[in-house]
């Protein structure tokens, strides 16, 4: 909360603006660091990432996030990393206008084959398998792919 605090009056200051604090949620699932709810003033950050990266990611996540809500604000619905956005972060937040993460987290994938390797499945699309709701084929082979069966 205290980068976001920074992060959120530099913005204050360099734009003449008086932006309150947005809320923030911690969710504890999949690959996506933060998201930024933009009707809301509200942004998301994954809990498992955070508690797995510590500082590197408050010190990336967070003003990456804040910045599109700022730039939401000031410029309506625009390119969600486009220019308006680039500009909010390399010159408000002083940061690299950087689109994705490298953060290291932990999550079980399941271990599925095809007729030419094996493919790694997250628990969702392993459990919409299960319920017989979907199944996935090989963009190589072509072939349904099962579940590989450890002895």
């Amino acid at each position: 909360m205290a980068c976001l605090r920074e992060y959120l009056n530099q913005a204050n200051q360099l734009l003449g603006t008086e932006y309150k604090e947005p809320k923030v949620i911690y969710k504890s699932k999949g690959s996506i660091a933060g998201s930024a709810v933009l009707n809301h003033w509200e942004i998301q950050l994954n809990i498992t990432m955070l508690y797995e990266n510590g500082k590197n990611f408050i010190d990336e996540v967070v003003p990456h996030e804040l910045a599109h809500l700022i730039t939401f604000q000031s410029y309506g619905k625009v390119k969600p990393h486009g220019k308006e956005w680039q500009y909010v972060m390399s010159e408000i937040m002083k940061k690299q206008p950087k689109v994705t993460h490298n953060f290291i987290f932990k999550r079980f994938e399941y271990v599925y084959i095809c007729d030419c390797q094996e493919h790694y499945l997250s628990p969702i699309r392993h459990n919409k398998i299960r319920k017989n709701k979907t199944s996935y084929q090989c963009r190589k082979c072509g072939t349904i792919l099962k579940l590989k069966n450890f002895v």
